[in-house]
Formats: structure tokens, sequence, C-alpha cells
């Protein structure tokens, strides 16, 4: 049993399954996270400001079938949220396509599933990723940097019957909690800037495991460490 926590504009008693929207992260379904301060944080900034809401649940996870997509590499997690969200351009779609193709875990048999969470300001980051403008390591340090935090998301109906809402109450965001929001996403659109203007005039050439290596190299991600090794022929 753990404690999650879900941010809104109202108190949500019951989750209702499928009651989401389909272009989210990682599809239909409910959204949580172990971190109360991320939940406030989500409450605030994607709520409505003037009526932020924490719900608190309980997640009983015995026997549920849990995919951790943060033990499965940053490959499958894109592959999952571009499946999901799609993409702005019609260049990075055809990318998207392939990674998913190559990459996509086949979340059908699972109730849960954990890991990154994108937010819509910073899929920016992966349109560069399928861009071939960043590569996988600057992916992770990017959302890192922007300390989304974790989610746990629940996507069965079996997992809908082990959640159990606790109670709920009304945050603030306080002006130093926005400035560092502002601050970690300003950084990010100005070390994109910057990378895109070193490509477009400097030439460069982004090195490290691209979308296009990744397509070109079926690679298999090594949890123990962390990295990505090519499949052999």
């Amino acid at each position: 049993m753990i404690q999650v926590y879900h941010g809104s504009d109202h108190a949500i008693k019951q989750p209702q399954y499928l009651g989401g929207k389909a272009d989210n992260d990682y599809g239909n379904g409910f959204y949580t996270t172990e971190y109360e301060d991320k939940a406030k944080s989500w409450a605030a900034l994607n709520g409505n400001p003037a009526n932020s809401i924490v719900n608190i649940y309980e997640l009983n996870l015995d026997k549920l079938k849990i995919l951790d997509l943060n033990g499965c590499g940053v490959l499958a997690w894109i592959a999952e949220v571009t499946a999901n969200r799609g993409t702005n351009q019609e260049a990075a779609d055809i990318v998207a396509k392939q990674l998913i193709k190559q990459y996509r875990i086949d979340a059908s048999e699972y109730d849960v599933i954990q890991g990154y969470r994108a937010d819509d300001s910073y899929t920016q980051v992966i349109e560069a990723f399928l861009m071939n403008q960043i590569n996988t390591f600057e992916v992770e340090r990017l959302f890192y940097k922007g300390s989304l935090g974790n989610q746990i998301f629940l996507r069965s109906k079996k997992a809908f019957e082990h959640i159990k809402w606790i109670d709920a109450y009304e945050v603030t965001l306080t002006e130093e909690d926005k400035r560092s929001d502002f601050i970690a996403r300003q950084d990010v659109n100005r070390f994109l800037s910057q990378r895109i203007k070193t490509i477009l005039l400097d030439g460069y050439e982004v090195t490290g495991i691209t979308a296009r290596y990744a397509i070109q190299n079926q690679l298999i991600y090594r949890k123990e460490d962390g990295a990505y090794e090519q499949t052999s022929v």
C-alpha cells in the first residue's frame, strides 16, 4: 500500500475509469504521483489557479501488473509518449512512428505504468530529439532539470478498484515555486534554441544516441548500468 497524490481543480473522490483524455502521456487513465510537492505544482500550474486542489489516495499495488518505464530506457518512454501525444511536425511524426514500431513496449497487459511526466511545454524536448537535434542523454538531463517528477498512471479497470480517496486540500503555489519552474523552463528553451542555432549556422553534428542512430541500429537497454547496446545480427 502506498500513498499517492493527484493535483486538480476539484476533489475527486472516485476516479473514473476511462474518464480522462487519450492524448495524455500514457493515454486515457488516472495520473498520480508519490511526491506531494509535485501534485501541488501540477494542481496550481495546470488546474484552476483560483481553486487548486491536491487529492490524497491510498493505492494498493498488490496483484497489479506494473510497467516501470524508468527501467526500460528513454527510447521506450519517448515511444510511449509520442504514441499517445502525437507530434507537432510532419518530419518528427515520421521518425516517431518508426521509434514506436521499434521501441514501444506493449502495455495492454499492464494495470499501472510508472515513468517521467512530459508536460505540454516540455514536448518540445521530445520533438528536438525526433529531429536529431539532441541525444538520449540530453533528453534525460533536460527532463531532470525541469523536475517534472515521476507519475503513477492507472490504466486498467482493475487498477481503479485498488485506489481509495483519503482527503483533499487547497493549495497555493508560492512566488518562489513559480519562479523556480519558470527558470527551469526558460533554461530548457535557451538550450534548445542555442542547439538549433549551432546546427544551422555552424554545422554542428549531434553525437551519441540520436533518433536516427536508434532507428538505424536496433538497441537493447541494459537496466543494470542504464546504457544501450546494439543487438547482434
